[in-house]
């Protein structure tokens, strides 16, 4: 239940420096162990900072929802927030207290120029933080002069060519410097100055970005009975350990930097805090389990650490025994790295101290651990090679995965889901089958230079149905030799990302499909060119144009992707529901593209089991009016906190008056393909139009309604009518000259 003081009587709202005009992005930039000093307008038990930033962008008093110009608030760290309608220098005239203790956060009002509000992450309580007189050195990547401290940051968010993790910025010489790491990833590398130079973070990277230019991996480290003390942030129940680290994956509202999760009480708990940010407020606590998620420079495809912690946490505390590897002056995650690429490891050292790693080859059950106030241990909690082994026998191959801990998710052979699949949950072993190509062709089996394979997709992304392959998955090509004697030996199993190409034709679209009449679906790349293919977990942008509505006069009801040809039943994905996306990872909200007049939404590129091609369908609203269309407030599932995306409930929508509102269904196709996967058919389909050109097309054909066509047969129709009663006509004038010519 909200709460509020007012301490000041109502002031009615006035000019303000920090209203934000109508070319730049309202935005918070947060400072940590800061507090504002002075005594603020409004005392508000809102819940957290999210709530807070959105009463304080909108200009919005708490208490009463009466307009009150807010410039900034203070944060306590867990449910109240002290409004201001000053900010501190150089942007205002307040001062922030010195020393304050460490759960004081100050959030300060800002205005970016040339970004929208998903660049600059509105859907977060800030989108930078800030670390006064300090730099981060040896890593900027690009050096610009600018006219503000608003300019920079809007440059490092706008940064196309690299990921732009953190800024440095001269308030005297105006140098932006914009830097390829940042202060987690470069511990070392930050330093304090007397300068005029403050450091900023990065809060609006994403899932896809956060571990670099070409996504990364993250794993988890998890450490027992520990938590973040006076530091709670959006909460959900959960039913097992790994549903709450896909919260943290999934969180839009929140850059996940760790999560507390309690295996009793089944409550997760997603922060962007971790043991970095908040050292000294960290310690045990009894029946709750504390995880970070780790950039890994490893290739992840052979394990099972997408659903568990990678490796457990045991702080002061070290193994003892025979190094294997070793490197000096590195962060946790490069230890971690190099244990992923060292078959050998089993366990870690890290010094904290001496930035130090050490490789070991044995754990706990075989190595003492002793007490080390410099070092934390670090066991490896995952099972190298998911996949196991695949057993050859005379009914085929036995594909059989061991996992150490339990396993929810689907394994099937490749394009053939409907008909060879196995679904398990919380399973340590699962193993299917796949019969050879002469007993079965259920499995896709086939037989070439001697030995019999077959392709397996194991799902480990999360997303339902489990057909829906993202680049989260991970495909494993198993063999057996056919020449032996008794197929009772052990076959081979090869990590892959490579799909085996087919003679798959594609699925003609139906002649009645209707055309789109006033807007188009069509998808791009990062570079704004149009796409007819796409590889698997490529970023796309899916955008939605129109020739006579704006985008404030669109909005986007519902998306559904749907399997075109393939084999078995094609069952529909929803990507957007309502207005709002279903997976914010992998398809983002619908945003409002100003600068080219259209819709626009993030997507990672996937396909549904059993064919290249996936037609997305969408339905669009048209507003009529300079009030255009309301935005969706959407609820993220990694946070349970609101986000907008500029769809809109389909209920809500269709009940405004039909001269106002107007809606058509559009569709686009893409073909998506595995890294490496070549395409053997001459000609792609089109994916950036709405009526593509498919196989047995002519680049002529032109698709109609179904009452353009009614109209087209009814007119035909009348025509044939005026031609048969000429005919009559004509016949009987024939008749009756010819026999005012005959004898008498």
């Amino acid at each position: 239940m909200l709460k509020g003081l007012l301490l000041l009587g109502f002031v009615p709202l006035i000019a303000a420096v920090f209203e934000c005009g109508s070319q730049e992005t309202t935005a918070f930039i947060r400072t940590s162990r800061a507090r504002l000093d002075g005594t603020p307008l409004v005392i508000s038990t809102a819940g957290h900072d999210l709530t807070c930033a959105q009463y304080c962008r909108n200009n919005i008093e708490p208490t009463t929802g009466a307009q009150r110009v807010c410039a900034s608030f203070n944060f306590d760290g867990r449910e109240t927030c002290y409004f201001f309608d000053d900010a501190a220098a150089p942007a205002g005239t307040g001062q922030l207290t010195a020393n304050p203790s460490a759960n004081n956060f100050y959030y300060e009002k800002t205005c970016l120029p040339a970004v929208t509000a998903h660049e600059a992450c509105t859907y977060r309580s800030f989108s930078f933080e800030r670390m006064r007189k300090t730099i981060l050195e040896g890593f900027v990547k690009k050096s610009i002069q600018v006219g503000s401290r608003e300019q920079c940051l809007s440059t490092c968010l706008k940064e196309k060519e690299f990921v732009c993790r953190s800024v440095n910025y001269n308030y005297d010489t105006y140098m932006c410097e914009l830097n390829a790491e940042d202060r987690r990833s470069k511990p070392t590398a930050l330093t304090m100055t007397e300068s005029t130079i403050d450091y900023y973070d990065n809060n609006c990277l994403s899932r896809q970005n956060r571990c670099g230019q070409q996504g990364g991996n993250l794993v988890f480290v998890k450490t027992t009975n520990f938590e973040i003390h006076f530091y709670d942030h959006t909460q959900s129940v959960e039913a097992q350990e790994s549903y709450c680290l896909q919260k943290c994956l999934d969180s839009l509202n929140t850059f996940c930097r760790s999560v507390e999760f309690s295996p009793n009480e089944k409550n997760c708990i997603v922060s962007d805090e971790d043991t970095f940010s908040r050292a000294d407020q960290q310690g045990q606590v009894q029946a709750k389990d504390y995880y970070e998620p780790i950039c890994v420079a490893a290739d992840l495809s052979s394990s099972t650490c997408r659903q568990q912690a990678a490796f457990e946490r045991f702080i002061g505390s070290s193994i003892e025994g025979e190094v294997v590897a070793s490197a000096q002056g590195v962060t946790v995650s490069d230890c971690i790295s190099l244990c992923f690429q060292n078959l050998n490891c089993k366990s870690i050292n890290y010094d904290r101290t001496a930035s130090s790693c050490f490789i070991y080859a044995v754990g706990r059950a075989d190595a003492n651990i002793k007490a080390n106030p410099a070092m934390d241990y670090y066991e490896f909690n995952c099972e190298s090679q998911f996949g196991g082994m695949a057993l050859c026998t005379n009914d085929g191959i036995r594909f059989i995965v061991n996992t150490k801990e339990p396993y929810t998710g689907a394994i099937y052979a490749a394009e053939r889901f409907s008909t060879c699949s196995q679904v398990v949950e919380n399973a340590k072993q699962i193993s299917i089958t796949f019969p050879p190509p002469t007993v079965s062709s259920d499995c896709g089996t086939v037989i070439r230079d001697g030995k019999m394979e077959a392709l397996v997709v194991v799902s480990l992304d999360g997303v339902l149905p489990h057909q829906v392959t993202t680049e989260w998955d991970r495909f494993y090509r198993v063999s057996c030799d056919v020449s032996m004697d008794k197929m009772t030996k052990e076959g081979s199993v090869v990590v892959t990302t490579i799909y085996e190409a087919n003679n798959q034709k594609t699925q003609v679209l139906e002649t009645a499909t209707p055309p789109p009449v006033t807007a188009t679906l069509t998808f791009f790349n990062q570079f704004d060119e149009k796409l007819e293919k796409a590889s698997i977990g490529d970023p796309l942008l899916m955008v939605i144009s129109s020739e006579q509505a704006g985008p404030h006069n669109m909005m986007v009801t519902e998306c559904t992707a749907t399997r075109i040809g393939g084999r078995g039943d094609s069952v529909p994905f929803t990507l957007i529901e309502n207005g709002c996306p279903r997976y914010p990872a992998l398809v983002g909200p619908i945003e409002q593209d100003f600068d080219k007049n259209r819709l626009k939404s993030e997507v990672r590129a996937f396909r549904l089991d059993g064919s290249y091609d996936v037609q997305v369908m969408c339905t669009v609203m048209f507003c009529a009016g300079p009030n255009g269309c309301p935005v969706s407030n959407c609820l993220d599932s990694g946070t349970n906190e609101l986000f907008t995306s500029h769809g809109r409930k389909k209920r809500s929508a269709l009940a405004e008056s039909s001269e106002e509102h107007t809606a058509e269904t559009l569709s686009a196709i893409i073909r998506v393909l595995a890294k490496g996967e070549e395409e053997e058919m001459d000609e792609g389909i089109t994916g950036n139009s709405t009526h593509p050109h498919r196989d047995g097309w002519s680049s002529d054909t032109v698709c109609v309604s179904e009452t353009g066509f009614v109209c087209a047969v009814v007119s035909a129709s009348i025509v044939c009518l005026l031609l048969s009663a000429l005919i009559v006509v004509w016949g009987c004038h024939s008749l009756s000259r010819d026999n005012k010519s005959l004898p008498k």
